[in-house]
């Protein structure tokens, strides 16, 4: 196993020395989530508990208090950003007693003024919310009386936001401010009253399409994957 380990080292050092450095692809890359991956997303949040459970990723509310509003992520870390000219596709997702789906963010730093910010698009199954560090409220009404979808469709490119539900376009808009994505997230959202542990989601399968990716990073992460199996 070591000689085979220590032969697929030199073929992957061998074959970067050949690959021109600015050359990049646009990769597809996929989670079926039938295994943890610690180098591929990384939970940012205290208020939830996220596992893989029978070929699906699952997320449950476990708040620290009651009475206010929650924001938990489950960041993309396979490829880090910044991010253009992307789809994601989720299958069979749904939440209950909370809201959940795909956030799509860009850092902001004013010269001026010293501050960074986060911006966010928020792409929920049933509804979707603007957010500038996290701070959104979650009110009772939903644009969509759609909890749970067989396929979440989401395009970006170059400002514009395309969301499309189980084959039908649910959001076109362009905002120039965002002319890239710094991180794609999960997102768990709602408002904790005296129950503080309820609020459940799930996904079956995760796709993005059109990861901008150098032949050499690829290598890398290809590498990544062989040693953890």
């Amino acid at each position: 196993m070591k000689n085979i380990a220590h032969t697929l080292v030199a073929v992957i050092i061998a074959y970067a020395f050949l690959i021109p450095l600015q050359s990049a692809e646009a990769v597809l890359w996929e989670d079926h989530f039938d295994r943890e991956a610690e180098e591929d997303w990384q939970h940012k949040g205290n208020d939830s508990v996220w596992t893989i459970e029978d070929g699906f990723l699952k997320a449950e509310i476990q708040a620290q208090e009651q009475w206010r509003a929650i924001f938990e992520r489950y960041q993309f870390i396979a490829y880090p950003g910044p991010y253009n000219d992307f789809t994601i596709t989720l299958e069979t997702v749904g939440a209950t007693r909370a809201r959940f789906g795909i956030a799509l963010a860009k850092h902001f730093h004013d010269p001026t003024t010293k501050i960074d910010e986060h911006g966010y698009y928020l792409f929920f199954t049933n509804d979707m919310y603007p957010s500038r560090n996290g701070d959104v409220f979650i009110g009772p009404g939903q644009r969509w009386n759609t909890d749970e979808l067989q396929q979440m469709e989401l395009h970006f490119k170059d400002g514009r936001f395309r969301l499309n539900a189980d084959g039908e376009s649910r959001i076109d808009f362009t905002d120039a401010n965002f002319n890239h994505i710094d991180t794609i997230a999960f997102v768990l959202a709602g408002f904790v009253t005296e129950d503080v542990n309820i609020g459940t989601a799930w996904v079956d399968t995760f796709t993005i399409d059109g990861l901008a990716v150098s032949p050499i990073r690829k290598l890398a992460t290809t590498w990544a994957h062989l040693k953890t199996e």
